[in-house]
């Protein structure tokens, strides 16, 4: 009995995970995707990307392309090739400014005198020489300038023609040391992103890389240990000779973008489309080598299951698309409208394989911005619960591989691990920000790791890469992909409750932190409860946005949608009443909140227009802002400078803020519309820098008053 009781709880529990990815996906279609989904496929396609230094615009990049466009086609994908962007600095897509390209020979540092001892040699360790590094042959004393960022760090040393060892933000130390007191170089131990393990390992070495608009100067990057002792040895009165030699150029190039298509049935519902990023220096195994061997691989499972007739044709395109970070994805948009036009979702990449018990990492699905409300967040949830259920029932129950999505076929095998995932917020840094921008418009399932201990150095390796991983987050992509293309009409009946359940579970989690606003003893009680119903108001707007959204998706009547726009109206008509009585007990007097005082009355209701150019205003090598206003006008600008808004900066939101802002200019809403909607997302904000923020935006050309 006992056993039977065993056998019934474990039948249980696997038809359980087998429809837990419904209403999404029909069981049979989940498991032909998960039966083909592969993680030792991706994982040797990664060993061969880690052999090249993929810099954009070099020809190692272009070895990269040409290795995904084999694959590409190998994998049946339908008009496979690789297109190339010509970039000369000048040049825009978009708003965006091309940057340029670099040819690299040879870039050998070693110290001379006291010791002969070899510091960094390009061709054996590119990741030594910083990018766009200019040829140099110098032999020359070395000068430690501490952070280097500083012009107070220059006080007393004279630095000119000689190498500089600094620890600062790389292109500050370049504009400081080299720019203005003549410095012929840089030995650099700038430190990776900050984690709570940063600093632990003084062993690696970070990727740099120079301004490339400089017209001199190089860069080669040491540990942190390294650096560490020639520091030791400069302060005990060493004179340190190094000699550097750099052949190098610095000048017009093109970017490579691959892209392929699994065609759907009807070429005028749209296309779906895969992006990653495939440049970034050798190994840059989990950033982004492993974004890019994943889409392949989803790739490669939807054209074997689609082609062989396993799955239906769906309806709307599968894209995927393979270039350099950010700015490929701008040429590619700004060169091809035509598909622009075409894009209903993106599924984004970026660092999706580290192992997180080596690189400390959390898989997460992210949020779409809360300007570009979407469904499509949803379906990746959904989805990514089904994968961790059927994980974390393997690790703790044993059963079948997979079942447990396990990566066991011949070659690397994968750990038996839970998928450690969840669902977060909105977070800026890769392609995604182009596509979720207001003028492209095309929401964007994010996949990333994070943290990461390794990358951005040279211990970002195939070492800290789990095949299995790999496995279950091409199998996650896939999955996503499929659904988003064949989502139609007949399917609301089922999807429009569950996405109204999914709604109302996060407007009940925005009641809480609008309860915390209410109550923060740093705001007045009156303007606290502004706050506090603003918050719950500008949800309801996003939850019902999200609803119509997968009703517009599906090609359905907009009232398709009412009854959950209901529901979730009454739910937030009762948080506000809540709300009111919780304002009450902080002495509130007056019936209805009103705003807070208004800095700029008259400015607020003014209303902002976008100019017709699209994407973001921060690209990986441009700053539209800064580019066109110049560094002395765009260290003015009050929510970008951090002695005016040292708050948010250290919450690092300046940029969150920015990005947003822009993105809810729609020439309705006004100054003072638009800063209820940021202050929602990220928290309470003066007026005025809204204001002050857009005032730049028109000077630079970006929008004008309506």
């Amino acid at each position: 009995m006992k056993s039977l009781r065993l056998t019934c709880v474990l039948l249980a529990l696997s038809s359980v995970h087998a429809v837990a990815q419904q209403p999404f996906l029909p069981q049979n279609q989940w498991l032909a995707l998960r039966n083909e989904s592969n993680g030792a496929v991706p994982y040797e396609n990664l060993r061969y990307l880690t052999s090249l230094h993929r810099v954009p615009a070099t020809a190692d990049f272009d070895q990269a392309a040409q290795f995904v466009l084999q694959r590409a086609h190998e994998y049946g994908l339908e008009d496979a090739h690789a297109e190339q962007f010509p970039i000369d600095g000048t040049k825009t897509y978009g708003l965006m400014r091309s940057y340029l390209g670099w040819t690299v020979e040879e870039g050998r540092l070693w110290e001379v005198r006291p010791q002969h001892l070899l510091l960094g040699d390009w061709k054996t360790d590119p990741i030594r020489l910083a990018d766009y590094s200019h040829s140099a042959d110098v032999e020359t004393d070395l000068v430690d300038v501490g952070n280097g960022a500083s012009e107070d760090d220059y006080a007393g040393k004279n630095v000119h023609g000689k190498i500089v060892l600094a620890d600062g933000v790389l292109a500050r130390v370049q504009e400081l040391a080299i720019a203005k007191h003549g410095a012929a170089g840089i030995v650099s131990d700038m430190p990776n992103q900050t984690t709570a393990w940063s600093g632990l390992d003084g062993t690696l070495v970070r990727w740099g890389h120079l301004d490339a608009r400089q017209p001199s100067g190089f860069a080669f990057m040491v540990s942190r240990q390294a650096a560490e002792a020639l520091r030791a040895r400069l302060r005990n009165g060493e004179a340190i000779i190094l000699n550097a030699q750099v052949k190098a150029t610095v000048g017009p190039g093109h970017w490579t973008v691959v892209t392929g298509t699994v065609p759907g049935s009807d070429p005028a519902a749209g296309e779906i489309v895969y992006s990653c990023h495939l440049d970034h220096e050798r190994p840059g195994a989990n950033d982004d080598g492993s974004g890019c061997v994943t889409i392949l691989e989803s790739a490669r499972i939807l054209a074997r299951l689609i082609g062989s007739g396993a799955l239906p044709r769906p309806k709307r395109t599968l894209r995927f698309v393979w270039g350099p970070e950010v700015e490929g994805t701008m040429a590619f948009l700004a060169g091809h409208p035509e598909i622009k036009q075409k894009l209903r979702a993106n599924i984004h990449m970026d660092m999706v394989g580290g192992d997180p018990f080596k690189n400390k990492s959390v898989f997460h699905v992210t949020e779409t911005p809360w300007s570009l409300p979407s469904f499509v967040t949803d379906v990746g949830a959904a989805l990514l619960d089904a994968t961790r259920a059927a994980a974390s029932e393997y690790a703790e129950n044993g059963g079948s591989p997979d079942e447990g999505i396990v990566e066991t076929r011949a070659g690397e095998q994968g750990t038996r691990n839970e998928f450690i995932a969840d669902v977060t917020p909105y977070s800026a840094g890769s392609d995604h920000d182009d596509y979720d921008s207001s003028t492209i418009a095309v929401p964007s399932l994010y996949l990333r790791d994070w943290p990461d201990i390794y990358i951005h150095t040279d211990h970002d390796s195939l070492q800290q890469i789990d095949p299995t991983k790999l496995r279950r987050v091409a199998l996650l992509g896939a999955a996503s992909g499929y659904v988003f293309a064949s989502t139609d009409g007949q399917q609301l009946t089922k999807l429009l409750p569950f996405l109204t359940a999914q709604c109302e579970a996060r407007l009940a989690q925005d009641f809480e932190r609008a309860q915390s606003l209410v109550d923060d003893p740093a705001l007045d009680a009156g303007v606290a409860w502004y706050e506090g119903r603003n918050l719950v108001n500008q949800a309801l707007r996003r939850e019902s946005a999200v609803l119509h959204s997968l009703v517009e998706f599906a090609g359905s009547p907009a009232d398709a949608a009412a009854d959950g726009v209901s529901a979730l109206t009454v739910q937030a008509a009762t948080f506000n009443g809540w709300l009111d009585r919780q304002a009450k007990t902080r002495g509130v007097k007056a019936t209805a909140p009103s705003a807070p005082v208004l800095e700029l009355e008259a400015g607020s209701r003014r209303i902002p227009v976008r100019a017709g150019e699209f994407g973001p205003l921060t690209y990986q090598n441009d700053n539209v802002l800064l580019a066109r206003l110049g560094k002395e006008r765009y260290s003015k600008i009050k929510l970008l400078n951090r002695e005016a808004t040292p708050l948010l900066s250290v919450r690092d939101q300046s940029e969150l803020y920015a990005y947003e802002i822009t993105n809810f200019v729609d020439g309705k809403r006004t100054v003072a519309e638009i800063r209820d909607a940021v202050a929602a997302e990220y928290g309470p904000l003066p007026l005025s820098l809204v204001s002050d923020y857009l005032d730049a935006c028109v000077e630079a050309g970006i929008i004008h008053w309506k």
